[in-house]
């Protein structure tokens, strides 16, 4: 009896998968927002099992307020499955509106990108686009998903009712090697709403993640807060971090990178992003 719904979820996501395939299928040619995150890349993966490679364009916006963890596997995926690839530089860091931050930047800088995809498929003569918000995405402030609908780009991850935890799942079963990957928000929503973002504080911002990744530490989230690292560990790491690390010796190389101090504690919950002031 353990067993049993173990297999009734197994059962509804090849439901939920199949019914992906059903909504790729009416979006046929297809141009798929690729960030190579894990959901992009699920999209696009079962867009051209849906519908064939020649039918899919990837297309990708390159920017440094993305966070190098997540636009790591880009070039792997890409090889995987041999689509068409298109890249656009994405001027985010050129606009006021976001560099002031707001609580609607998420909301402008998706309006920026989805305006040139939506561009790039209108020159291509491609109706549909798509993107890979999922079905959790929809519980979480996600001002982005306004910028979506204005130009008309479709959700058939959240369509289809799939999950982070299935799409990880399935995504392993088709053998992508980012199945595992964690969700990676753009490196701007580490610096609070309504400061400046600058370009020193998003590569602070990397230097202090990467400096964590390589202690061990992954998918830990360093939050720039009037120049003090604020470091979210997974619920699971904190207790390691506290045991093994010289938190000295780390201040000391976070210091070094441009930070004046530190703070330790456990990673936030998405919900609090409605009522916070940072994401």
């Amino acid at each position: 009896m353990e067993g049993t719904p173990y297999f009734r979820m197994t059962q509804d996501t090849n439901d939920k998968t199949k019914q992906l395939s059903a909504l790729i299928q009416a979006m046929n040619p297809l141009v798929v927002a690729f960030s190579g995150g894990l959901d992009s890349s699920y999209l696009l993966a079962m867009s051209i099992a849906a519908i064939g490679k020649k039918n899919v364009i990837a297309v990708t916006a390159q920017s440094p307020v993305f966070s190098p963890f997540e636009t790591q596997y880009i070039d792997a995926i890409i090889k995987k499955t041999g689509v068409k690839h298109l890249f656009f530089h994405h001027p985010a860091m050129s606009k006021e509106i976001f560099i002031q931050n707001p609580p609607d930047r998420c909301y402008h800088c998706k309006k920026i990108i989805f305006s040139e995809i939506r561009n790039i498929a209108d020159k291509l003569g491609i109706q549909h686009i798509a993107h890979g918000e999922n079905s959790d995405d929809l519980k979480d402030y996600r001002p982005g998903s306004r910028a979506a609908k204005e130009f008309d780009i479709k959700s058939p991850l959240t369509a289809a009712q799939l999950s982070k935890t299935e799409i990880s799942r399935c995504a392993k079963d088709i053998g992508l090697p980012n199945w595992n990957q964690s969700a990676m928000a753009c490196l701007a929503t580490r610096i609070p709403y309504h400061s400046v973002i600058t370009m020193e504080k998003l590569t602070m911002i990397h230097q202090a993640e990467l400096l964590l990744f390589n202690m061990g530490f992954p998918a830990t989230r360093v939050r720039w807060i009037d120049g003090t690292a604020k470091i979210e560990f997974r619920n699971n790491h904190l207790p390691v971090f506290l045991k093994k690390v010289n938190q000295d010796m780390l201040l000391k190389q976070l210091k070094d990178i441009g930070y004046i101090d530190m703070i330790v504690e456990n990673k936030r919950k998405k919900a609090l992003n409605k009522g916070g002031t940072y994401e």
